[in-house]
């Protein structure tokens, strides 16, 4: 890869900044808001794409959402859920556009294939195996036949979000007309990492972020793919955030609760996709871009994730006494596999993430229409469900944690309250629908990318004792 030297200044800029580098409490600067559509330019989603991993009443919402927006719902089913009970609930709900497929846990297909982070599995830290989780492999199949099927506009909804409305996704979708993704953010019951749960239980500043939960996408437009990694999400939408054309509607949601620091080892697993997410998001908050981040950067960012943990644990005595044993296991767990990751590691995952971006961008932009959904799942290897008997489930883990009944869904009445829009109901949210959070500036296209390394300060790989 050639990239162009930075001049003098450029160079003075980066060793400051690198002087600043730090993991951040926030990063919403780098979503962008647009003042509300107005009605006769409101977009509506084609579908509704479902990673579904929990029994099947936890679809209750998705259902109501897709029937009150009249677009299609694809379900795509693995671990705890069982297509013939996801049938059984369509028929009780008297809802039939609806597309049920059973993703098998040896699923796999030549599109779906991303060889240069392939080679990278076995040099990761071994704590990156330790859930076993096909959300990514979800998420990517939803975007191959959306492309496949036509769908122009989808929203992405995971089975754990709850207190969605169908006017608030409609909102959502509706800011693709300028933007390429757009999203919520999950706030009632954070989406963060243990790391960050644990940032906030101790009274730090600690931000949500929009999430793949709850996003709408333009199929249309170059589009990323969700690496097999802990915060795939933002990996696949970095690009737009990088641009200034990742947007948020300001409509806030629910996830399901669970006890982050219920299994120190979720916080291991989450460690190495943390760093590399927080520490790439770091650079954009700095107006810099992917290129900076070298060994050198990240050996810079590893001290100031560990020095971030350590402050963690050291106000852990101020938190509740009912979490907090568990909450210092979970931080050392990191802390712990923190250290055994080497900054080079970091670069060279940066780089070949790249290199499949690139051939998938080009591989899915050559993705034919297909004349109907059974073909489009033929050629991906794949069948709809047809809800007689009960496909090969796979072993139920820790990602996909139990949880609460489900949502009940809305009265027609309050559908038909919901979705009766006036002209005056633009550019607000509706009270009671969601909260509004503030506008941050748009980063705009000025992000430097000097190619000037970061001054190489490598560490030792401690042992994980």
């Amino acid at each position: 890869m050639t990239i162009s030297r930075p001049g003098h200044e450029e160079v003075s800029e980066m060793r400051e900044r690198g002087e600043a580098i730090r993991h951040l409490g926030t990063h919403r600067k780098l979503v962008s808001q647009t003042e509300q559509l107005a009605p006769d330019t409101m977009l509506t989603p084609d579908a509704i794409i479902v990673p579904a991993s929990r029994p099947a009443e936890n679809l209750e919402q998705a259902i109501t959402l897709a029937r009150a927006l009249r677009c299609t719902l694809l379900i795509l089913c693995s671990h705890q859920v069982k297509p013939a009970d996801v049938h059984t609930l369509l028929a009780r709900r008297s809802f039939s556009d609806a597309i049920v497929v059973n993703l098998p846990a040896s699923y796999r297909h030549e599109l779906l294939d991303f060889p240069a982070l392939a080679r990278m599995k076995d040099k990761l830290p071994p704590a990156c195996s330790w859930y076993v989780t096909d959300l990514s492999t979800k998420r990517n199949v939803g975007l191959l036949l959306a492309r496949m099927l036509g769908w122009r506009h989808i929203f992405f909804l995971d089975d754990d979000i709850r207190d969605i409305n169908p006017l608030d996704v409609q909102r959502t979708v509706s800011m693709l007309g300028f933007y390429p993704t757009a999203g919520m953010r999950v706030s009632n019951f954070p989406d963060n990492s243990a790391v960050c749960h644990a940032h906030r239980a101790i009274g730090g500043l600690q931000d949500v972020f929009v999430t793949g939960a709850v996003l709408a996408v333009d199929c249309q437009q170059d589009i990323g793919f969700f690496p097999g990694i802990y915060n795939e999400d933002w990996l696949f939408f970095f690009d737009n955030a990088s641009r200034g054309l990742l947007g948020s509607s300001g409509f806030e949601v629910t996830q399901l609760p669970y006890d982050p620091f219920a299994d120190p080892d979720r916080a291991a697993w989450q460690e190495f996709g943390d760093v590399l997410a927080e520490g790439l998001y770091a650079l954009l908050d700095q107006g810099l871009d992917w290129r900076c981040a070298t060994d050198g950067y990240w050996a810079q960012f590893l001290e100031a994730r560990q020095r971030f943990l350590k402050a963690i644990l050291g106000n852990a005595g101020t938190v509740d006494p009912v979490i907090r044993d568990q909450l210092r296991l979970s931080v050392e767990m990191a802390l712990k596999w923190s250290a055994t990751i080497a900054p080079g590691l970091l670069e060279r995952y940066t780089l070949l993430w790249r290199r499949d971006l690139r051939n998938w961008q080009r591989h899915i932009a050559g993705v034919r229409k297909m004349s109907s959904p059974e073909a489009a799942l033929e050629a991906l290897g794949l069948r709809r469900s047809t809800g007689d008997g009960i496909a090969g489930i796979s072993r139920a883990t820790t990602a996909a944690a139990s949880e609460g009944p489900a949502t009940m869904p809305f009265a027609r009445a309050e559908l038909d309250d919901l979705l009766r829009i006036t002209a005056e109901d633009y550019g607000r949210a509706a009270p009671g629908r969601g909260k509004r959070e503030a506008s941050g500036p748009d980063m705009g296209s000025g992000l430097r990318s000097p190619a000037r390394r970061w001054t190489s300060r490598r560490r030792q790989t401690r042992p994980t004792t």
